[in-house]
């Protein structure tokens, strides 16, 4: 019964947390309905733990804490994924950024050079 209350306070804690990170900006409300889904998901699965063991029994999995396992990696891998993607993103952006920034650089070197010769 501790380990079941311990879990919803996890639970309720990482939704709270999600939340007040929207509400001051430091969360996009993109990122943080993945958040927000994984946060439900161990809030549901704290208040009714047979579930676990009926999933992984429909699913033909004998030992049901490695459903759990198995989610917990899923939810990293696609976690990561999106990361990698977002990086990739950004790297492209700052790229393009450099550049633009370059060239208005050589131009303004050469308004200026022009500025001085006439």
């Amino acid at each position: 019964m501790i380990t079941r209350i311990f879990f919803v306070l996890i639970g309720f804690g990482l939704i709270f947390f999600v939340y007040n990170r929207v509400k001051k900006n430091l969360f996009s409300e993109k990122e943080s309905m993945f958040w927000m889904v994984g946060a439900i998901i161990v809030f549901i699965l704290s208040i009714f733990p047979k579930m676990i063991d009926s999933v992984s029994h429909i699913l033909g999995i004998e030992y049901p804490p490695s459903l759990l396992f198995l989610l917990a990696l899923m939810f990293t891998l696609i976690l990561l994924l999106r990361q990698s993607q977002q990086i990739s993103i950004i790297s492209n952006n700052l790229k393009e950024l450099i550049q633009r920034n370059a060239l208005l650089e050589q131009k303004l070197r050469e308004d200026t050079n022009d500025n001085d010769q006439v």
